[in-house]
């Protein structure tokens, strides 16, 4: 794929080194690595070259913390909690930023009584106190259904930060959120550009596990998407 085939294609700025030879002078410079190490806001400052070059928007905004270090210009956000925006009914022309960015929960809600599943933690990594999905639902189905309209509104590139858990009691069932992004992004149009793995640590949870039966997940996706 080139710039030709798609104008979205990221361009960096890079220094040149001069080559004595004429016709091979090369771009030379730090080139982001696919596995970061760092905070979200890190990250973010991070990817900002490449993709959070044009007008931005955050669809899942909190606190903010993402854009401590890098604030995109323009620059718009909703967040449910804040605004009463439900990331899955938008209201925006379709294509009408650059880039979405998408922070969809990582875990279900839990019972706020308990000292290591209490507020805290579903304000930090679950849907917290605003429930927006019934009781026979799932994180998945509310991150893809969230896609769709990301995508809708998205006009470059879509940027989803997502990972793997796993639910279900005694079935203690794997859902592999990020494959599930990737194949429902495909079905409407758009393919993944790029995929850094963000080493976060320990990651939430991990209290109660006695038997040991997976690997504990230490890393989120930030999955980038463009239009096919």
């Amino acid at each position: 794929m080139s710039e030709a085939d798609n104008p979205g294609y990221p361009r960096l700025a890079r220094d040149v080194q001069l080559s004595m030879i004429e016709g091979l002078d090369r771009p030379v410079g730090t080139i982001l690595a696919s596995v970061f190490a760092g905070t979200n806001a890190e990250l973010m400052r991070a990817v900002a070259p490449l993709y959070l070059a044009g007008s931005v928007l955050d669809v899942t905004y909190g606190g903010g913390k993402w854009w401590d270090l890098y604030r995109p210009d323009p620059f718009s956000w909703h967040d449910l909690a804040l605004d009463g925006v439900d990331f899955r009914d938008l209201p925006h022309a379709d294509a009408e930023f650059d880039t979405v960015t998408f922070d969809p929960p990582y875990v279900q809600s839990g019972t706020n009584s308990s000292p290591r599943l209490g507020p805290e933690f579903q304000h930090r990594y679950g849907i917290g106190a605003v429930c927006v999905l019934g009781p026979s639902k799932n994180i998945e189905q509310l991150v893809l259904d969230g896609l769709a309209e990301v995508c809708r509104v998205a006009g470059r590139f879509v940027l989803v930060k997502c990972m793997e858990y796993v639910q279900g009691g005694g079935r203690r069932e794997f859902h592999d959120v990020p494959s599930a992004v990737t194949n429902t992004a495909r079905s409407l149009g758009w393919v993944k550009w790029d995929q850094i793995v963000h080493h976060t640590g320990t990651g939430p949870g991990g209290h109660n596990i006695f038997t040991v039966k997976r690997a504990r997940r230490a890393h989120s996706y930030l999955l980038v998407f463009c239009r096919a």
